[in-house]
């Protein structure tokens, strides 16, 4: 007689980190002996949402509103069990869990544990112990197994985590602890496994990526490590995200330039512009100019695509403040920006500051910003229009009719897409080369080459 499999559901919230965490955790579960437990990625409560034997969270406490979204996830779980009698066991794990979980437990009593960052042996036998005894085969994977919650062409590398750096409105160090990076050995054995399952664009992240190495090597760092990635046979793109302006060397420009398969992209988190804001949120490398960095980057790497993200409304930011990061923002535009209002973070040295501002005055200026942001992105788009670029297809709009891709321009989940109208059927997951057609706004349509 078949048995039928013990279903396990993992839902993720918050950052792209969370998500390779989840797919390591899938792994662990993905057991040789019949696949005795099946992994699915569910989503949230649906009303066609398999009869799930346990659900896993994966969550974030970065910000109040990641925090506000976490809570109301757990809750819609805990709500869908009581009126359906399902899923039977519900675990919460992440930045969320880790910070709170005290507090939580009391809150939510419902959910049957609560999990820390570092712990996914500790939730594996969590899930196990509950399970029914046939379920519980020994795992042959080994604690650096991943296993793909989807089919998407790309994926997210974590390099490492947790973060030496002490800015006054962040709370990371205190939940994950300082810098730690992964074995060089260990990123590259998964990237090869990621390769090999057709991924075509490993995205690096890390509290900070530019910070890799620092404690585990003498002098290995990221441009090292992207020389050995880039050395994996296969045709795929390699990008980096999250690197912090006074950590972008020469060296490491030199090194996207040198390699093809690096996109000629940075992701770099500058928060504010403004040198009071900057000393104010006790940011690394404050008093760098980052207009003369800019110029660097765009000098020793033409061409080249590059994404910020500010926060607004920090205590203290004055109207002057605001004002000089406008200017900065058309002076020195970024491709991508995005823009957070700044929330009150317990635990935090920017919580206790004087001159907190009101939240519709943050509001206002994070608009303001957004705003802006949107005509330089627009302008960026329409200067591509009429232009050929290689591109990634990911899979098939429905409702567009066409499919979707990016180039190296558009980093996944986070800025706009390609939509490309064609004639025949495309492969998702292959590189073509596609024609810019027309811009909007953030995003494009586009035609395959072959077909202008």
């Amino acid at each position: 007689m078949t048995v039928p499999s013990f279903q396990c559901g993992i839902a993720v919230l918050g950052c792209d980190k969370n998500t390779a965490d989840a797919e390591h955790f899938a792994g662990l579960l993905d057991l040789d002996a019949g696949r005795e437990i099946t992994v699915l990625c569910p989503g949230f409560p649906e009303d066609d949402l398999p009869h799930l034997d346990a659900v896993v969270l994966f969550t974030c406490a970065f910000i109040h509103d990641a925090k506000e979204e976490s809570v109301e996830a757990i809750l819609r779980w805990v709500n869908h069990r009581e009126a359906f009698g399902f899923p039977r066991q519900i675990y919460v794990a992440g930045c969320l869990s880790q910070r709170y979980a005290d507090e939580l437990k009391k809150e939510i009593p419902e959910v049957d544990a609560w999990v820390g960052i570092s712990d996914l042996q500790k939730l594996k036998a969590l899930l196990l112990e509950k399970a029914p005894r046939t379920y519980c085969a020994v795992s042959s994977c080994s604690s650096g197994s991943r296993k793909r919650l989807d089919n998407k062409p790309y994926a997210f590398l974590k390099i490492g985590d947790g973060c030496d750096h002490a800015c006054s409105f962040c709370i990371i160090p205190a939940i994950k602890g300082r810098l730690h990076s992964r074995p060089s050995q260990e990123i590259l054995d998964e990237a090869k496994v990621l390769i090999e399952s057709g991924v075509r664009e490993l995205n690096l992240v890390a509290q900070d990526c530019t910070a890799y190495g620092r404690d585990l090597y003498a002098e290995y760092r990221l441009q090292h490590l992207l020389a050995d990635l880039c050395a994996i046979p296969g045709d795929f793109w390699i990008r980096c995200l999250y690197c912090y302006p006074g950590g972008i060397t020469e060296a490491l420009l030199e090194e996207i330039t040198a390699q093809p398969k690096i996109v000629p992209y940075l992701d770099i988190p500058l928060q504010h512009t403004a040198p009071k804001v900057l000393k104010a949120m006790q940011r690394p490398a404050h008093a760098l100019n980052i207009g003369d960095l800019i110029c660097q980057i765009r000098e020793k790497v033409p061409g080249i695509t590059l994404r910020t993200t500010m926060l607004i409304g920090f205590p203290g930011e004055s109207l002057t403040d605001h004002r000089h990061l406008l200017r900065f923002m058309e002076s020195m535009p970024f491709e991508w920006l995005g823009a957070f209002p700044y929330s009150r973070e317990e635990g935090t040295e920017a919580t206790l500051m004087k001159k907190q501002l009101r939240r519709d005055t943050i509001t206002r200026r994070c608009n303001e910003v957004l705003e802006l942001q949107a005509f330089i992105t627009e302008a960026f788009n329409m200067s591509r229009e009429n232009k050929t670029v290689r591109a990634l297809i990911e899979g098939y709009d429905d409702e567009r009719n066409c499919w979707i891709a990016r180039s190296a321009s558009e980093a996944p989940e986070v800025d706009g897409v390609i939509f490309v109208e064609s004639k025949t059927p495309l492969k998702q997951g292959s590189f073509i080369d596609v024609r810019l057609m027309r811009t909007e706004l953030y995003d494009m349509v586009a035609r395959p080459a072959t077909e202008i």
